[in-house]
């Protein structure tokens, strides 16, 4: 955004002087007006025709509001009684013909129910609750109207007349079937229906048979009356004629029921006959009255109401068609000022700023001689004059601006050169990285294919580097590589592309190798000039190198395969002891891809908890006790089996896994054993296996306190076992040693005996106990020099106060060649297995009773036999004790 300088103000002054005369000449003051004045005014022109339109409005809207508001407050309702009086009076007269037409006697409720209705109807509309907000009616039709109220009210009473008369009716018609239904089934329970013989054949009193016959066709629906009289008159000849018989079975009284009952349905029928004759006059002068009601409610009532809501509805139409002119107007009128308001402001106010946008355009473009014309508004013609002095002040400096964009280009053009050395060197030593590094061997790769030459690529990573970073520090490791960076890159000496990846990694890229023993020479080279002593900040350093290398296109055919290639072969060098070189090999892959697929394998093992630990108990011979249990890493594998740990242990140390596996063994076992202890075995213990890369962290000893915290173990049930490369790396293990045994912690000297083992060490570390290995054990029962070794290695360390276990005891022998070394405590597949967690306390009590056994069978095995005593050994002969 460009800044308009304070000689700009002046500027301005001078351009309004100028543009005074030129508007004085115009002569018009409503072009000499403000933006806002010019708005203002234009607004108030359209303020004033709306308010007046808005009267206008009012006014009209007003009286289409009263229009609807009549009519709903005095004809609609009035319709809406009228129309009630007529659906309740159809709805009453529908439920009377319905009542008299029921074949039984329905319930006369719903005639009471239609009739309250109607009555309802008839006083709401003669007598409606707001009479103040309904218009009168018309004399003729208010007389007209109270003469049809009577006569509702008589045609109600008639209905419910037919109504009583039709229940009474129905309930002769249910008094009649009551009787013949007790003379039918006195015939059929004297045996009018017969008896069944043998299944098949019906027996039957005649006369009875007779009488049933009768009474069933006196019972059938009605028929004419004739032929119910014929009927009747038939079955009093049956009973007649059948009289002395039926006097004698079923006997006189029945007769006499039989009489009374069937002379009683006569008269009921009788009486039906004379009703249906009387009724059907009286139902259709109902009709008739009902209709002519109908007629009179619908003319004197329902049609003055429809009337007076259409004409009510008619004006209020009539209104809002008035209003809506009225409105349609204001908004033409509206839109008129609005117009010619627009066209006033488009003259003194657009088109200035238009002309103004022209001279903007064209100084954008780059036309510096462009001005913008004065004029219009007071504040437009204000901003003509400081467009064009801010454009005479842009020509002054775009000069100036070139000049810088020029410094400046040639500063962008360093920088930009600064930044791609970065981007394709390493920062720390100034060698290629690996961008370039990726590249350059693309090329080299391309060259070398088409012309058949050979390349060489050496991996090199600097043995034991992050121990330099742990004990002296980061920055001096950096001093460090780039002490290092030049001793590769004279032995390059130009010969070779060399890169650094990152970390301790270096590549060196070789080109037209004539053979493979050249690029062996090479390597061979840099694992020589990396072991001459390094001397950074005054301090002599001994270093040295691991080399892997691979050639094209003898390992592989493309740049990703080529790495990969030196990346294997380095590995192998660290597999062979480091500070050495190895060339590539498809077997090496192999082996790599084993590994990988282990390491993956692994991996999934931990995620999906298919780790497990085992223990082993460790037995004093002395006191036949469990000392404690030490406890064994396995792995469940998919197949069922149980992996021991030396299977995968070094695949864990290589990759990092070892970190998680040892914190998983360290939660595990620890919270075990506190379980264990919880559940009465108080005296458990535990051993665990500490890999060194775990014990070189610098939080480990934290780490044990907060697992022993968590679980609430104590210190003194838990023991570390190391190795004997964790005790040489100096004071810092030492002290962490220090700390721990603080804390109440055991350390175990693990597998003695088979390294380089120290005697010195042993007076110098804070240990607690060492572990006789199971080589050294092996050949005690049968070697003297081995049984000479162990007996005193376990005298010197009970002389410096060490407690002594022995790994590996499998057979009887060694058990009792044991027994006579001193307090001795005992491990291995002769007193048990290794157990899972639900089995180590049973298994534990019965190792102890084992070796027990063991060594009393023996006892009682030399007694018997004195030549086949305990076996000791004289200078190079076997001999037993008492012999």
């Amino acid at each position: 955004m460009l800044e308009i300088p304070s000689q700009t103000a002046d500027s301005i002054n001078a351009a309004r002087a100028e543009a005074g005369p030129r508007t004085e000449w115009t002569g018009s003051r409503w072009l000499r007006l403000g933006i806002g004045s010019r708005l203002a005014l234009g607004l108030a022109a359209v303020a004033a025709v709306i308010i007046a339109g808005h009267y206008l409005a009012t006014r009209t809207t007003r009286i289409a509001v009263n229009a609807v508001r009549a009519m709903q407050t005095e004809h609609e309702p009035r319709a809406q009684r009228a129309s009630a009086v007529v659906s309740t009076l159809v709805a009453y007269d529908q439920t009377v013909i319905e009542y008299l037409q029921a074949g039984r006697t329905p319930s006369y409720a719903t005639i009471t129910n239609a009739a309250n209705a109607l009555d309802a109807a008839v006083s709401a509309y003669f007598e409606p609750a707001d009479k103040s907000a309904e218009k009168p009616a018309s004399p003729s039709e208010a007389m007209a109207g109270k003469q049809l109220r009577p006569r509702i009210a008589s045609h109600i009473e008639h209905g419910r007349d037919l109504a009583k008369h039709a229940s009474q009716r129905a309930e002769w018609l249910e008094q009649r079937y009551a009787a013949l239904d007790r003379v039918q089934q006195r015939i059929a329970s004297a045996g009018g229906g017969g008896l069944a013989i043998n299944g098949n054949q019906v027996i039957a009193n005649r006369s009875l048979a007779e009488l049933a016959t009768a009474i069933n066709g006196v019972r059938g629906n009605f028929a004419a009356p004739a032929v119910l009289s014929q009927r009747e008159r038939e079955f009093e000849e049956a009973l007649q004629s059948h009289s002395a018989e039926l006097q004698r079975s079923p006997g006189s009284t029945w007769l006499d029921l039989e009489k009374e009952d069937f002379l009683e349905a006569v008269k009921l029928r009788q009486a039906i006959e004379k009703f249906d004759a009387t009724n059907g006059t009286a139902r259709r002068e109902f009709l008739e009255e009902s209709a002519d009601l109908t007629a009179g409610v619908q003319q004197y009532l329902q049609e003055p109401a429809r009337r007076g809501l259409v004409e009510a509805a008619a004006r209020a139409a009539a209104a809002a068609e008035n209003a809506e002119q009225t409105l349609t107007m204001t908004g033409v009128a509206v839109l008129g000022v609005l117009l010619l308001v627009s066209v006033l402001l488009v003259v003194s106010i657009s088109l200035p700023v238009r002309r103004l946008t022209a001279a903007t355009r064209l100084q954008a473009t780059g036309n510096r001689a462009a001005r913008a014309r004065r004029g219009g508004s007071a504040e437009v013609d204000a901003l003509a004059a400081s467009f064009n002095t801010m454009a005479d002040q842009i020509s002054r400096a775009e000069s100036e601006l070139r000049a810088h964009q020029a410094e400046l280009e040639r500063h962008v053009a360093e920088r930009t050169h600064q930044l791609h050395h970065l981007a394709h060197h390493d920062p720390l030593t100034q060698l290629p990285n690996r961008r370039q590094l990726s590249a350059r061997l693309g090329g080299a790769l391309a060259r070398a294919s088409a012309t058949g030459q050979r390349l060489g690529l050496l991996f090199v990573d600097i043995d034991n580097f992050k121990s330099i970073n742990d004990t002296l520090g980061h920055n001096f490791g950096d001093r460090v590589l780039q002490g290092i960076a030049e001793r590769l890159r004279a032995a390059a000496d130009g010969r070779a592309l060399l890169a650094r990846l990152g970390g301790d990694e270096f590549t060196m890229l070789i080109e037209d190798v004539k053979s493979v023993e050249e690029v062996e020479q090479r390597a061979a080279e840099i694992v020589a000039t990396l072991q001459q002593p390094l001397t950074v900040d005054g301090r002599l350093l001994a270093t040295s190198a691991s080399v892997g290398a691979s050639l094209f296109p003898d390992h592989a055919d493309d740049a990703e395969q080529l790495l990969r290639a030196a990346d294997v072969a380095l590995f192998r060098a660290k597999e062979l002891g480091r500070n050495r070189f190895a060339l590539y090999k498809p077997a090496l892959y192999d082996a790599a891809a084993q590994r990988f697929r282990l390491e993956q394998s692994l991996r999934r093992a931990v995620e999906a908890g298919d780790l497990m630990l085992m223990f082993q108990p460790q037995i004093a011979l002395h006191t036949f006790e469990v000392m404690g249990l030490e406890a064994l890493l396995r792995w469940r594998k998919p197949d069922g089996r149980i992996a021991t740990a030396t299977e995968f242990i070094h695949i864990a140390e290589k990759t990092g896994l070892i970190h998680e596996l040892t914190d998983w063994v360290l939660r595990s076992a620890t919270s075990t054993v506190a379980a264990w202890r919880a559940q009465g075995w108080h005296r458990a213990a535990v051993s665990i296996n500490v890999s060194p890369p775990q014990f070189f962290e610098s939080d480990f000893v934290e780490h044990i306190q907060r697992a022993l915290e968590v679980t609430g173990l104590p210190a003194s049930a838990l023991e570390l076992e190391l190795t004997e490369t964790v005790f040489q790396t100096g004071p810092t293990t030492v002290d962490s040693l220090r700390r721990l045994r603080e804390l109440g912690v055991s350390i175990a000297l693990d597998d003695f005996g088979i390294g380089y083992s120290s005697l010195t060490s042993l007076e110098q570390l804070p240990i607690t106990s060492v572990k006789l290995d199971r080589m050294l054990v092996e050949g005690v029962d049968s070697n003297p020099r081995s049984a000479a070794i162990v007996r005193s290695i376990v005298a010197l360390c009970h002389g410096l106060g060490l407690q002594v276990i022995a790994e590996g005891v499998e057979r009887a022998a060694q058990l009792e060649f044991l027994s006579h070394c001193g307090p001795v405590g005992v491990q291995g597949y002769l007193l048990a297995y290794p157990v899972e967690t639900h089995e180590a306390q049973r298994e534990s009590v019965a190792a102890a009773n084992r070796a027990r056994t063991i060594l009393e069978t023996t006892a009682r095995t030399a007694a018997a036999d004195p030549a086949s005593g305990p076996l000791v050994f004289v200078g190079t002969t076997n001999r037993r004790k008492g012999t």
